[in-house]
């Protein structure tokens, strides 16, 4: 046995959680902290590791505390760190103990139960896992499997209230070479048949069974696909280094310390969620709430929120801007939320400001933005703790994260880079950049020689280093964190018998940035009513979110001399459905102007028949609910 992890010893000079931390102000902090080389501040690239440091800071600290579906005050389930540290060796051995290799594949198919993070702790150690969304269909279930070779899929057992273990029967029956099928259950249920904490069991739990040498900087830790609503997404894979630094930036940026209890609401397939609210709290030593089986989708959870807080001491607020949406409308009546502290990050898309200060009215908590993507390991940018929070934007870049805004070539070269408040496109570099796409052929174009990252996003950086995002050149449409690619709504809608040509965009939302709506062109003489296109994608696309809030049919869909449809102009048609009706209440007449600013971007111009002062504060209010760029003009009559 390799003698770096057969006595298992924490190292505490490869922790990269402080209780204190320098001020983060403005690029000037960023740069002073730049003066140290990060591999002073991180000696040990080995994320699995420092799991295990978290796990042995304090053993009787409680690493867990879970209730059911968000009954705040009904029986709760806790595991100790020593708890979680022996059940996830236990799973490591069992893994190793099943003729895995370290370049073996596992799959994890479930939402968030106890036993999932003894799942990600114990297949960091031994293999490479594949958290895998939940939440689709036996067929794109089985792509990303066939697509990873997995060796083992894990999957939530039989449970009420889903079909996850259905899906993933069919998805592993259709597979060539099937992989071995193991059940993990939510803890207020027995376990199902091959139950892995059951079969863990039989395994030690004091000491690994396996040579296991120290993970390096560049080693693949797992692979997370982006585009979670796609039926055929790409599959990126994250390294131990890009793990650790995620947590050295998390932990600078929103200064995380070993006594924080944090709300585990957010699914572990999605890296956002993977890291930041998720495993970089357990490597922290940090006591994890798992308020239901269903996270933030839970209604009951959501109505408990505040109370969940003052039960648990909870410290950070946790949310996507659709979450912290409607918190704000349904502030604590009463609940003592002092434990909370003075700011926290969220992001996956843009928040309304009007949304963002009411959030930090009610929580007495600054709502810190942030931009991030898969192939960075999440968080590229965050607004700075200790200073500005400027609207709109996205925040300075992480200390270390390289970022650049370019022009680029038709053949995908980058051409020179962009002026201060120039447009362009977002590169980013540094020591989060993942190590490439599973499919090589996927890297052309988009991992650059020089260590960046093409997002496809297009945005500008501001005299001070905000980032601000202006539109995503890859149509991706962002419903409250889930990106959906519009692909996946057209074919679905193109195998009908109805439809001949479709184009799918994502129209405005107060709540979730966006919602997909579909446009459609008929075959001669077809007859349907949208009712009947709304019912087949409901069966036919295989993620709920995915399926359009609308679908318009056209007599002709506006198409570019190639014959592709015009998403431009119908983003532009989507958006002006929205605000038509949005403005409606207005007591004046009005006209309303809206233009695209490149890629996927909008702004607005709303032009008031009078001059009356309440006719712009309605206006106002209304508009700034929108992560859409406005202007108000007024005139008399």
């Amino acid at each position: 046995m390799n003698t770096t992890t057969t006595d298992m010893s924490v190292t505490q000079a490869s922790q990269v959680v402080m209780d204190h931390y320098a001020p983060l102000r403005n690029i000037a902090d960023i740069e002073a902290l730049e003066q140290t080389p990060l591999e002073q501040r991180i000696t040990r690239w080995d994320f699995a590791l420092n799991l295990l440091d978290g796990c042995r800071d304090d053993p009787n600290r409680a690493a867990l505390h879970v209730t059911n579906n968000g009954n705040v005050d009904g029986p709760v389930v806790t595991w100790r760190f020593a708890e979680l540290e022996q059940r996830a060796i236990q799973v490591a051995n069992l893994l190793r103990a099943s003729g895995l290799g370290p370049t073996d594949v596992v799959a994890v198919v479930t939402p968030t139960v106890p036993g999932l993070f003894a799942t990600m702790i114990g297949g960091l150690l031994a293999v490479r896992l594949f958290p895998i969304n939940w939440m689709l269909d036996a067929r794109a279930l089985g792509d990303l499997m066939q697509r990873a070779d997995a060796r083992v899929v894990i999957a939530l057992g039989p449970t009420p209230g889903f079909s996850i273990w259905e899906n993933v029967c069919e998805a592993v029956a259709s597979l060539d070479n099937p992989p071995k099928l193991l059940s993990l259950h939510e803890p207020f249920s027995p376990p199902a048949a091959h139950d892995l904490l059951t079969a863990a069991s039989a395994h030690p739990s004091d000491k690994l069974t396996f040579d296991r040498p120290t993970a390096q900087r560049h080693s693949i830790a797992c692979y997370v696909h982006s585009g979670g609503t796609t039926g055929h997404p790409k599959i990126v894979k994250v390294t131990h280094g890009g793990m650790v630094f995620r947590q050295w930036g998390a932990n600078n940026g929103l200064a995380f310390t070993r006594r924080d209890v944090v709300l585990s609401d957010t699914p572990l397939f999605h890296i956002g969620g993977l890291l930041v609210r998720g495993l970089v709290n357990t490597a922290n030593g940090n006591t994890a709430i798992v308020p239901s089986v269903h996270g933030a989708r839970d209604k009951t959870y959501i109505a408990n929120y505040w109370r969940y807080i003052e039960r648990f001491g909870i410290t950070q607020v946790s949310g996507v801007p659709t979450t912290l949406s409607v918190l704000a409308k349904n502030p604590p009546t009463g609940e003592n939320i002092s434990s909370l502290r003075p700011y926290f990050a969220t992001g996956s898309t843009a928040m309304a400001p009007a949304v963002q200060d009411r959030v930090t009215e009610v929580t007495g908590a600054q709502v810190l933005q942030s931009y991030g993507l898969t192939e960075n390991t999440s968080h590229a940018t965050l607004d700075p703790r200790d200073g500005e929070v400027r609207r709109r934007c996205s925040g300075l870049r992480v200390p270390y994260v390289k970022l650049r805004i370019v022009k680029m070539g038709a053949g995908g070269e980058v051409l020179r880079d962009c002026a201060v408040d120039e447009n362009g496109m977002v590169l980013v570099g540094g020591p989060g950049v993942a190590g490439g796409y599973l499919d090589p052929a996927q890297d052309k174009g988009a991992f650059l020689p020089d260590g960046f990252f093409v997002t496809g996003d297009l945005g500008s950086l501001d005299a001070e280093g905000y980032l601000r995002i202006s539109g995503r050149q890859k149509d991706l449409i962002i419903r409250s964190g889930h990106n959906i690619e519009p692909g996946l709504i057209e074919d679905a809608l193109l195998q009908s018998p109805w439809v001949a040509l479709a184009a799918a965009v994502g129209k405005p939302d107060a709540h979730a940035g966006e919602l997909p709506i579909a446009y459609v062109q008929l075959h001669p003489g077809v007859q349907v009513s949208a009712d009947e296109l709304m019912r087949y994608a409901a069966e036919h696309i295989p993620e709920r979110p995915a399926v359009p809030k609308e679908i318009v049919v056209l007599d002709k869909l506006p198409l570019t001399s190639v014959g592709k449809p015009m998403k431009h102009v119908l983003q532009m048609d989507a958006a002006k459905r929205v605000f038509d009706e949005a403005l409606r209440p207005l007591p004046c007449a009005w006209d309303l102007d809206i233009a695209n600013t490149g890629g996927s971007g909008l702004a607005i111009t709303l032009k008031l028949q009078s001059v009356d002062e309440s006719a712009r504060n309605e206006a106002e209010r209304i508009l700034s609910a929108y992560a859409i760029p406005y202007v108000i003009e007024a005139r008399s009559v």
